[in-house]
């Protein structure tokens, strides 16, 4: 009888003893916190493009490459920003609101004296990306010029890359550039024609962009578009081919340069900014 219950006492201490570990194990499992089964997806970080400035020529309005952008920004593409404007004691004006995840912003600067000199439009050119670095933090910046738009900018990287004050340039697109002046021949032929050194005769403008090519940062990107309307003239009817093409030139040490010649009626030099197979190519340069 006493061995009976002496083994029931020892059976009662083991029940007990097991009892307190499995108690002990679910208060430890319930005071483990709760994980959700499903858990929240990071946030996605906004992506910020780099801005195109647009610039006119000679004479030129918002409406110079007003359109172009406009069908830039069509469907979404990208994104119609700011316009800079310049007064003729080089004031700078602002139209519009910054937005500095919009996509493919594109920004306009509009001189109000459209005339002036290269000198005062370089000058300029260096208010404009001032305000861009100081104001909106904008660090670098790829840059269209028509006509003698193409040659401020030229001017522009020449006088003033690798500052830190202004933003960096990392692709141009000039589009009929008259980097070595206006001359055009009624049969195609000038004094002006490229040689395999460059152009035969070098107008003053054209020498000092040759001195100063040194300046030019070899990271830049380059897009030269000239014109051929198959006259005979080898010209867009205001620039020849030679003066336009002579840029290969001056931008001979760049990370890339490349030349596209239009041809036909949609060749005219004013009509360069309103072709759709221009767009193409300046869309394909800046965002492949």
């Amino acid at each position: 009888m006493k061995k009976i219950l002496v083994a029931i006492s020892i059976l009662a201490v083991f029940a007990i003893g097991f009892g307190f570990i499995f108690a002990t194990h679910d208060a430890a499992k319930s005071e483990q916190p709760k994980t959700t089964e499903k858990q929240k997806a990071p946030a996605k970080v906004k992506s910020i493009d780099v801005p195109t400035l647009f610039l006119h020529g000679y004479s030129g309005t918002k409406n110079s490459m007003g359109h172009m952008m406009d069908r830039l920004a069509r469907n979404g593409d990208a994104t119609r920003s700011i316009v800079i404007s310049v007064t003729p004691d080089g004031q700078i004006k602002i139209d519009g609101e910054w937005d500095k995840f919009a996509k493919k912003p594109l920004i306009q600067v509009l001189f109000e004296d459209n005339k002036s000199s290269l000198t005062n439009q370089t000058a300029w050119l260096q208010s404009v990306m001032r305000e861009l670095k100081s104001t909106y933090h904008i660090p670098a910046v790829n840059v269209v010029g028509h006509s003698m738009g193409g040659v401020d900018w030229t001017s522009y990287i020449e006088a003033a890359s690798n500052q830190p004050t202004f933003p960096a340039v990392a692709k141009l697109v000039t589009i009929g550039a008259p980097f070595n002046g206006l001359v055009i021949g009624e049969d195609g032929k000038t004094a002006y024609d490229l040689t395999e050194n460059g152009p035969a005769t070098q107008t003053e403008r054209y020498q000092g962009f040759i001195a100063r090519q040194k300046a030019i940062p070899a990271s830049l990107e380059v897009l030269n578009i000239a014109g051929d309307v198959e006259d005979g003239t080898k010209s867009d009817t205001s620039v020849s081919l030679a003066s336009a093409l002579s840029g290969k030139f001056i931008f001979n040490h760049v990370a890339s340069y490349k030349e596209l010649v239009m041809t036909g009626s949609q060749a005219q030099h004013s009509r360069l900014h309103e072709n759709r197979d221009v767009d193409d190519a300046i869309k394909a340069f800046l965002w492949p």
